[in-house]
């Protein structure tokens, strides 16, 4: 063998070696990345909150989000609450605010406005009525929500008998990291327990609610995504979760970033917890809700 034979049977055998390593580094690469799966989740959450912010105070019994249990009175909770309903010709509005900060039952610091216009009715439980919502400097732990619309749809009793509605909503939460989430959705939620006869207001140390539709965006990394959750698997909150009233703890999403697999987010079967699993390639990650 000539020694030009030797140094190129050489290189190649190196090549080789080279391609041999560098496509075990790439078998070995394992796709652990939850980080776009709990954007969503936070932002699924801060939108269904305001929801239940206004459904709340519209009745006067803010009692998710007042400061102690022993305090009734909707000027002693933990928001001040404005109604405007004196002229029948306009759309009744109301408005809540945290002022500079305030910590309710649920264990969040909110401060800032929340407004909704109601276009039939007061309440958020009453047939048809159609609710739109805007934020003012609204802030939760840290996190800045601005509503660019949302709008909230009284469907009546359509499922299974519960009273259900329509939301469409797209707005953005500036995280305390200063990276921001852009978020769209069009979802349906359900209300399963908490529903009180005669037009009386939802009780809420009692209610369960259940969500399911799509939801797209962008996550803070700048990684645009798409998320699903079937009926057959909504999403419920228990709000007689004392100490986790602001997670959802039963039911999955499926949640897709950009060209990767799709994620599997559970969220368990209904123990109050801030605990869920996130599954990808059939490898199962825990992580703790925000």
């Amino acid at each position: 063998m000539t020694k030009k034979t030797i140094i190129t049977s050489l290189a190649l055998a190196t090549l080789s070696a080279g391609l041999i390593f560098s496509s075990c580094k790439k078998k070995e690469a394992v796709d652990s990345d939850t980080s776009a799966a709990e954007d969503h989740t936070q932002a699924e959450t801060h939108s269904n909150d305001i929801v239940n912010i206004g459904e709340q105070a519209s009745y006067g019994n803010m009692s998710t989000y007042k400061l102690s249990q022993t305090q009734e009175s909707i000027y002693a909770t933990c928001a001040t609450l404005t109604f405007d309903t004196l002229n029948s010709t306009d759309n009744d509005t109301l408005i809540v605010n945290f002022g500079t900060g305030c910590t309710g039952l649920d264990g969040r610091t909110r401060s800032g406005i929340l407004q909704y216009i109601y276009t039939a009715g007061k309440h958020y439980r009453d047939s048809a009525n159609v609710i739109n919502v805007s934020t003012n400097n609204y802030v939760v732990d840290g996190n800045s929500i601005n509503i660019a619309s949302k709008t909230i749809k009284n469907l009546g009793h359509i499922t299974n008998g519960n009273l259900t509605w329509s939301i469409v909503a797209s707005m953005t939460i500036t995280k305390s990291n200063g990276k921001t989430i852009i978020w769209t959705t069009n979802k349906t939620k359900v209300l399963l327990a908490g529903e009180r006869p005669n037009n009386q207001p939802i009780d809420w140390a009692q209610a369960q609610i259940a969500i399911f539709g799509t939801a797209s965006g962008t996550s803070a990394n700048g990684e645009s995504f798409t998320a699903s959750v079937s009926e057959a698997s909504w999403l419920i909150r228990n709000f007689n979760c004392i100490g986790y009233r602001k997670f959802f703890v039963a039911g999955e999403l499926d949640f897709t970033p950009g060209s990767k697999p799709t994620r599997y987010v559970n969220f368990g079967t209904g123990a109050c917890d801030d605990l869920a699993t996130v599954t990808i390639n059939g490898n199962i990650y825990n992580i703790i809700l925000k």
